[in-house]
């Protein structure tokens, strides 16, 4: 068996109601609570937070507009230290955790940020205690490792790798105010996030953990189709975008081809103006193909054990296509682009730059 790491940094409380948990862990502290200022406040997380805190008397400071730009990230350092936080909840999407984790990394270590943004390991270094509440579930963020920034002063972006939450607080009543698209995406993306993980794993547990995790999200997606209000579906799909991110799938990985597509998934986004979601969505059925010419059992193998397809890897895309649509996803996008467009994105792929650009252009319309 493979040497791995089972990694255990965040403590995942899963609740229905998040006001106790929430009295627990922010006793004897003063808390920063950051959010985006739009998702927080319409599904009622804010109100539970806020009113929390408080009823409680325990004191806060509130910091909203919270995103991936590096500029809000030192205005929220700034902020916590001029009035002494000493711990902050984050509720919101990807961008908002991820910001809300470099904060409490930033507040001891503000002066070389953005190097630990630029690559440079800052997993175990001392960091205000964090607690995540994820309101659009399907990034992991909040029990993953990743925290990613974009500076638009200088056009630079990057990923610091190595921030643990302490508490992941897990919802799902917080996901009902998604529109039927959105809340689509919450269960496709897990999907293929869950996916990345699981391809190539050569362990038969944690595959086969993987794989039923893919299973389940798949079917709540299904019920949520019928029924939105189905606290359990989102519930599962919740649990395993957390899943997606942990360490307990994909630790059989010999070869990290899989990861590629979260690589690939950035040229949507700068060719097409897509968002994240639409993108890794619209790419995963043609990245399968791709990947299949030169992993085939591994694909193969895939497609059998989470959709039980049994044609050829071309015949699986083409029915994940299928699939993805009749959930209402956009598979496809409008317009023309170049190979000189295609190739001037940085990229790193194992593919041949011949194969991205026949990617790219399989999803034109």
């Amino acid at each position: 068996m493979k040497d791995f790491i089972f990694r255990n940094d965040t403590k995942l409380l899963f609740r229905n109601d998040i006001r106790e948990t929430i009295l627990e862990i922010a006793e004897g502290h003063k808390i920063m609570f950051v959010h985006g200022g739009g998702s927080a406040e319409r599904n009622g997380c804010r109100d539970d937070v806020v009113r929390t805190l408080t009823e409680n008397n325990i004191p806060f400071v509130e910091y909203r507009g919270a995103s991936r730009e590096f500029q809000k990230t030192e205005e929220g350092i700034r902020l916590a230290r001029a009035n002494g936080v000493t711990m902050i909840i984050g509720a919101g999407g990807a961008s908002v955790m991820d910001c809300a984790k470099l904060m409490a990394l930033g507040f001891y270590h503000e002066s070389n940020l953005w190097e630990y943004v630029k690559g440079r390991n800052p997993y175990g270094l001392e960091h205000l205690p964090l607690a995540l509440i994820p309101t659009y579930p399907s990034s992991g963020s909040e029990n993953g490792l990743g925290a990613v920034a974009v500076d638009s002063r200088t056009g630079d972006f990057g990923t610091a790798y190595g921030i643990a939450a302490d508490y992941a607080i897990l919802c799902p009543r917080y996901s009902l105010t998604l529109d039927r698209e959105m809340t689509v995406y919450t269960g496709l993306v897990t999907l293929v996030q869950l996916s990345a993980c699981v391809l190539g794993d050569k362990n038969k547990m944690s595959y086969d953990a993987g794989i039923s995790y893919i299973r389940n999200v798949l079917e709540a997606t299904r019920t949520l189709q019928k029924n939105p209000d189905d606290l359990d579906a989102r519930g599962i799909i919740m649990l395993g975008a957390s899943l997606s991110t942990s360490s307990r799938i994909g630790i059989g990985k010999e070869e990290p081809f899989a990861y590629d597509i979260y690589e690939l998934e950035f040229l949507p986004e700068k060719l097409f103006g897509s968002t994240y979601r639409r993108s890794l969505t619209s790419i995963f059925p043609r990245f399968l193909a791709a990947m299949g010419r030169h992993h085939a059992a591994e694909v193969e193998k895939y497609c059998r054990d989470a959709f039980g397809f049994g044609s050829s890897i071309e015949e699986s895309s083409r029915k994940l296509i299928e699939l993805f649509s009749g959930f209402g996803a956009e598979m496809y996008f409008d317009g023309k682009i170049s190979r000189e467009q295609v190739d001037s994105i940085p990229c790193r792929t194992e593919l041949t730059p011949n194969e991205v650009f026949e990617l790219m252009n399989s999803l034109i319309r």
